[in-house]
């Protein structure tokens, strides 16, 4: 996981182009999906019943899951194919980052930015707007980050149930009365070809900085899990933090997550939900930390701040660690995603794709609004259970996907 942005926020609003869009997806699917990122292919699954099912007044809203930095460019060439137009909420940091060409074309594109620490006005207005008219559909990626485990869909937050749940009562309201669907989205990239020699190599510089010696190709999971353990033992002991006393990685890496939390928490005088979880936790302090860094009127915090936040950062990547993921099922596209995780960690740069790879796009049975929003149900609850609903059927979607999955990446190491 890359490093939080902690640039002041500015909103880019979405400057769709009839002109440009035909051509940034023809130069999204012909350079720069297979280019940049090694997905040559992009396939659209079971579309054909959401297609039938849309009437004139729908609203869709696509909640797909966020595997990969190459996730918004595939469902671009996917909703290409099916000629749906979506806007698609992007967190603002690419937009800073990654240079004017860059934004303009994700502009033009339909995205707008979105400040992962704080619920700003204008994106969540733009949601809103898109949701009501229907002249867009709008994506927004529940997951809130890339968590690099394509099999595994991690806990979504609410926000998105919350503006489709919104603009959906609006509607019933007013005059126009339509319907807003949610159709959840499962993106599932595997390679194409036996990577398994090129992900050995790339583990093998790691492994020597860490002083890790293992046979990789006998036992990749257990030489990641080495490495892993190595490198929190000494990111701990760099910041003078507590190592917990813990016998294996998934143990040690709940107490480290925790203590680092607890103590930022003690820092900054939050106080913690009982229902919070330590991603929940890290997200409260990071809104706190963010608020500051980018506060004029607190230039003497700032140093302060960037320690908090760094502390943040490795309570993040601590928690978010796929612990179990390679050895539950030690696929090729497993072992792969957790190689270039510690690479992402360890480096704090974007990993690069091993070898090309094959994306589908599954668009699941679509969710009508108006169901959770029948006999008085409160908003909170219906938040609650879209957000389950929604998840449930992006992992289910992922799981047939692995079933049918006919290339190398889906083998057992």
């Amino acid at each position: 996981m890359l490093d939080f942005c902690d640039q002041p926020f500015r909103y880019f609003p979405p400057k769709y182009s009839q002109l440009w869009a035909p051509l940034l997806r023809l130069h999204n699917r012909l350079r720069y999906l297979p280019k940049a990122k090694r997905i040559t292919s992009v396939e659209p699954v079971n579309h054909e019943p959401l297609m039938r099912e849309l009437q004139p007044r729908d609203r869709l809203l696509l909640l797909p899951n966020h595997p990969t930095h190459a996730d918004a460019a595939i469902l671009i060439a996917a909703l290409g194919r099916l000629d749906l137009r979506s806007l698609v909420m992007a967190a603002y940091d690419p937009f800073l980052s990654q240079g004017p060409l860059h934004r303009f074309a994700m502009q033009r594109l339909g995205a707008f930015s979105v400040d992962r620490d704080a619920s700003r006005p204008e994106p969540m207005k733009r949601a809103l707007d898109t949701l009501r008219t229907g002249e867009f559909a709008l994506t927004i990626f529940p997951e809130g980050n890339v968590y690099l485990t394509n099999d595994r869909v991690t806990p979504f937050l609410d926000g998105a149930a919350f503006l489709a749940l919104k603009a959906q009562q609006d509607l019933l309201t007013g005059d126009d009365r339509g319907r807003v669907l949610a159709v959840p989205v499962s993106i599932k990239a595997t390679h194409r070809t036996n990577a398994r020699m090129r992900i050995a190599q790339r583990f093998a510089p790691l492994a020597r900085q860490l002083d890790i010696d293992a046979d990789f190709m006998a036992d990749p999971a257990g030489a990641i899990y080495a490495a892993a353990e190595t490198a929190l033992h000494r990111n701990l002991k760099q910041r003078g933090l507590d190592i917990p006393d813990a016998p294996d990685l998934p143990t040690l890496a709940d107490h480290a997550a925790r203590n680092v939390v607890e103590a930022l928490e003690a820092k900054l005088d939050l106080t913690p939900k009982p229902t919070d979880t330590v991603l929940d936790r890290v997200r409260a302090a990071r809104r706190v930390i963010h608020e500051v860094r980018v506060d004029p009127g607190r230039s003497v915090d700032h140093a302060a701040a960037a320690t908090w936040a760094d502390e943040a950062m490795l309570a993040f990547r601590i928690a978010s660690y796929p612990t179990g993921y390679a050895r539950d099922r030690p696929t090729v596209d497993r072992i792969g995603e957790t190689v270039e995780k510690l690479e992402e960690d360890l480096l704090a740069k974007l990993p690069r794709p091993f070898a090309d790879r094959h994306a589908w796009v599954r668009f699941n049975d679509p969710l009508d609004l108006r169901d959770y929003l029948t006999g008085g149900t409160k908003l909170r609850a219906a938040m609650r259970s879209l957000t389950t609903d929604a998840e449930a059927s992006v992992q289910a979607g992922l799981d047939r996907l692995n079933l049918e999955n006919p290339h190398p990446g889906g083998q057992t190491w």
